[in-house]
């Protein structure tokens, strides 16, 4: 009974199937009444200002982050990433144990969001305002599951390489999704993902940033350094102009020098900028958008930070001054030491010139001497008397 029951029903489905297509074929307009689908010019999507924002960028929980592209091979460039990092002399236990950390869900969704993030910060300013914010939120929701969910002895070890580790993704996912777009992917633009990504996990701008070790080897050498040449093109500066007005401080107006605070204290020596330490910016913004009660309870730090890299450049700076003034202490030494020596170059070539006037003189006088003396010895004797009376003549005339 059961078994013609179920293919009574099978039946029943595929008559109401077979019904339903005929009626959508009825209502479908014939081919030759629909009209013509105009071409559209093709959107060059290997250039990251014309990347198609994921549906998950405008909504979704924090188990949906948006996902990568589908052609970045997400496995080996974290593989890359692990091998990359300077652990410090630590095991390879404890580097297999914080590359488990670092593909954790929470980990993945962090890079997800902060790639999307990024296009939409660098690449296309001003133009998905809200959708920053949303990625914002749901990236400090998942940093603060994720540091959550690690062991608080292995927490300083692992999130000491964290924020380079997600740089080092979010450029290559970049750089491997866009390839028309890799001249903007420059050295500063590079440095500008670490220190911001530090600066919201950590609070605190990154100084000395070097990224000469990130290679992206996919199985033919690394691809970073086969890429074309680049140009400096100040990709942050167009956008911090195009959003100067943005409402929330954290999302809007940062870049490597305003984080750095160049500017603010480049003339000074002694001023040291101060720094409130209580939550990093993530942690912050998730406790913020909770509305917890208990977000009080870590006392804020207020201390002077030295800014090293800033004092060096300005030692730099004064070295360079040093050194130019040297430079025309120098010349001006060698000025006068070769004008002596270009006198007595001459000096020289001039008593070359008399000596070798007056050995040809000597020489011609000797030739004569020599005529005289071959000829009559009297005519020699007058030619002397009459030159001793014409000496003495216009002796006296004088």
């Amino acid at each position: 009974m059961e078994s013609t029951a179920s293919s009574k029903v099978g039946f029943i489905t595929e008559v109401a199937q077979s019904t339903a297509e005929e009626e959508l074929l009825e209502h479908t307009p014939s081919t030759s009444s629909r009209p013509r689908a105009v071409s559209l010019p093709t959107v060059n999507v290997y250039n990251v200002e014309f990347a198609e924002l994921p549906n998950e960028c405008y909504g979704g929980g924090l188990a949906s982050p948006a996902p990568l592209p589908a052609s970045i091979p997400m496995d080996k460039i974290m593989s890359n990433i692990a091998q990359n990092l300077d652990f410090k002399g630590w095991s390879e236990q404890a580097r297999n144990l914080w590359f488990k950390d670092f593909k954790s869900q929470c980990s993945r969704a962090v890079i997800q969001d902060t790639f999307w993030f990024c296009i939409c910060w660098y690449f296309k300013p001003g133009k998905h305002l809200e959708v920053e914010t949303r990625l914002f939120d749901r990236i400090s929701a998942n940093f603060v599951g994720l540091f959550s969910s690690l062991n608080p002895s292995r927490k300083d070890f692992f999130f000491r390489c964290y924020a380079d580790a997600v740089a080092q993704a979010v450029l290559y996912a970049m750089f491997l999704a866009y390839p028309k777009s890799r001249i903007d992917f420059t050295e500063k633009f590079r440095k500008d993902l670490v220190i911001r990504i530090s600066f919201w996990t950590s609070g605190i701008c990154p100084e000395f940033v070097d990224t000469s070790h990130w290679k992206l080897n996919l199985g033919g050498g690394d691809v970073l350094q086969a890429a074309p040449s680049q140009t400096q093109r100040n990709v942050e500066t167009n956008a911090v102009t195009l959003r100067g007005n943005a409402s929330r401080p954290l999302l809007g107006q940062l870049s490597a020098d305003s984080l750095a605070e160049k500017s603010a204290w480049m003339g000074q020596w002694n001023r040291r900028p101060r720094r409130k330490l209580q939550y990093s910016p993530l942690v912050e913004n998730f406790l913020r958008a909770r509305k917890y009660s208990s977000v009080n309870l870590v006392r804020a730090t207020s201390m002077h930070m030295t800014t090293a890299e800033q004092r060096a450049k300005k030692m730099d700076v004064k070295h360079a001054m040093l050194a130019e003034r040297a430079k025309q202490a120098r010349d001006r030494c060698e000025a006068p030491a070769k004008e002596y020596d270009d006198l007595d170059k001459e000096v020289k070539k001039q008593e070359r010139q008399r000596t070798i006037q007056a050995q040809a003189a000597k020489k011609r006088l000797e030739i004569r001497r020599k005529e005289v003396l071959r000829s009559d010895p009297h005519e020699y004797a007058n030619y002397l008397v009459s030159l001793h009376l014409l000496q003495q003549g216009l002796g006296q005339k004088g």
